[in-house]
C-alpha cells in the first residue's frame, strides 16, 4: 500500500527557501526538490506560451489589459516581430499573475500555418515580482498529422532567477492540438497532448532529467475566466519520471483533480503531494 504523505505549510516553504538540500526536512533520497523546481518552471513557461498565442489573436478577447502590443511586420518576405511590453511597473491581469517587462516573439508566420516558426525571448520581463525569466522558447509547426491535428515542436532553453536561487530548464516537447482547432479565436476549447523530454538545475544545484511516460493532457478551459486566479495549471493528466542526479527516479503524477495545481509525486513506494506555486 502506498503511503500518502502531505507536503504543505512549513515544509513548503523550506522547500523553496533552501539552496543546501541537507536542511529539507524529509529524508534525503525522498527530497521532491527537483519536482517542484520542474513544476514550476512548467508552469512558468505554459503560461508564456499563452500570453504568446494571446498576442497573436485580434479579437481583443484574451488580450492581456496590463499589456501594450507593438507589431513590426512591414515585410512579408522575411520575419516580423511582435513585443508584448507590460511595462516597468507590476501589473496583475486576467491570469492572475503580476507582471512587468518585456516578451519579444520574432516570427516567420502566423502561429497555425505550416512550418511557420516563433521565437520567444525576454527583456526584464519577471512574474509575481521576483522571478526573472532567462532564456529562448522556439515553437515550430510541423503541419498536421494523420488525424488531422496540428502538431508542433516546443523546445525551450531557459533559466529562472526567484528570490532564493535560480533554475535552468531544458525541455524538448511534441505538442498535438487535438480539440479546438476550429474556434482559433477562442482558446478556452483548446486540447493539447503532449510528449518529450528535458532537463535542468535546481535550486539545490543539481542536475535532474525530464522523461514525459504517459502523454501529458493541456486543457486550457483551466483558463477560463470563471476559474480563480491561484489555481491556473494546464496540464490536467499524464504522468512523468524526474531522475535527479545521484538519486532514485520519482514519478509525477498529474491527474489529482483538474486544474488545480495539485499534483502527487512517488519516491520508493511513498506518495507525496505537491501544490505548484
Amino acid at each position: 500500500m502506498k503511503k500518502i504523505i502531505l507536503i504543505s505549510g512549513i515544509l513548503t516553504i523550506l522547500l523553496y527557501a533552501c539552496k543546501d538540500e541537507d536542511v529539507i526536512s524529509i529524508p534525503e533520497q525522498t527530497s521532491t526538490q527537483a519536482s517542484q523546481d520542474h513544476l514550476f518552471a512548467e508552469n512558468i513557461f505554459n503560461d508564456i506560451n499563452r500570453v504568446v498565442e494571446d498576442g497573436f489573436n485580434d479579437n481583443g478577447l484574451s488580450k492581456s489589459s496590463c499589456a501594450n502590443y507593438k507589431s513590426m511586420a512591414s515585410d512579408s518576405s522575411d520575419a516580423d516581430t511582435l513585443i508584448i511590453d507590460f511595462g516597468e511597473v507590476d501589473c496583475l491581469d486576467e491570469y492572475g499573475k503580476l507582471r512587468r517587462g518585456k516578451i519579444i516573439v520574432i516570427y516567420t508566420a502566423p502561429y497555425q500555418d505550416s512550418l511557420a516558426q516563433i521565437n520567444t525571448t525576454f527583456d526584464h520581463y519577471y512574474v509575481n515580482s521576483t522571478n526573472w525569466i532567462q532564456g529562448s522558447r522556439i515553437v515550430t509547426n510541423l503541419g498536421r498529422n494523420i488525424n488531422g491535428d496540428m502538431v508542433f515542436n516546443i523546445d525551450i532553453d531557459a533559466n529562472i532567477t526567484t528570490k532564493i536561487g535560480r533554475i535552468d530548464w531544458i525541455s524538448n516537447r511534441t505538442k498535438f492540438w487535438t480539440d479546438g482547432r476550429n474556434t482559433t479565436q477562442y482558446p478556452f476549447d483548446d486540447i493539447y497532448i503532449v510528449v518529450g523530454t528535458g532537463s535542468g538545475n535546481g535550486l539545490n544545484n543539481r542536475d535532474f532529467t525530464v522523461n514525459i511516460t504517459d502523454s501529458l493532457e493541456v486543457n486550457l478551459s483551466c483558463l477560463l475566466p470563471t476559474i480563480t486566479h491561484n489555481k491556473r495549471c494546464v496540464i490536467v493528466s499524464g504522468k512523468v519520471r524526474i531522475t535527479p542526479d545521484g538519486y532514485s527516479a520519482r514519478e509525477i503524477d498529474y491527474g489529482m483533480g483538474g486544474c488545480n495545481c495539485d499534483f502527487s509525486v512517488t519516491i520508493n513506494g511513498d506518495t507525496y503531494l505537491l501544490v505548484v506555486p
